[in-house]
């Protein structure tokens, strides 16, 4: 079975459950499908979120797993994960603004991972 790898991301987001909220939680991977985020309220698994991001806007998204402080959910919509990124991108395409000597700093580079939480190799 193919699994789309998952881009790690560290994107700030807002979730809110039938109403409640915002809360805010910290995206941990992403893909097109769906993502795995961090937070201090955990939904639900099976419920239905939206989830709200500066400069994307809101998502309708359904909990597909849950531990003590994470998440995964599926997209009710596959979406451009490009579009999901840090809104502030500089010409060069880093998600962070130039230093004012014009270098810019390089610290969070993305990783891929098919890794699946709970799944252990033997």
């Amino acid at each position: 079975m193919f699994r789309e790898p998952r881009l790690r991301k560290l994107v700030k987001i807002e979730i809110l459950r039938d109403g409640r909220g915002p809360v805010d939680a910290f995206v941990r991977n992403l893909s097109s499908f769906g993502l795995c985020a961090r937070s201090a309220e955990i939904p639900v698994s099976g419920e239905t979120i939206s989830i709200r991001k500066e400069g994307f806007g809101e998502l309708r998204a359904t909990v597909r797993w849950t531990s003590a402080t994470e998440f995964g959910v599926q997209f009710a919509e596959r979406i451009n994960v490009d579009n999901f990124n840090f809104g502030q991108q500089n010409k060069d395409g880093h998600f962070v603004r130039e230093i004012d000597n014009g270098h810019v700093w390089k610290g969070f580079k993305h990783e891929v991972s098919t890794r699946r939480p709970g799944l252990r190799s033997s």
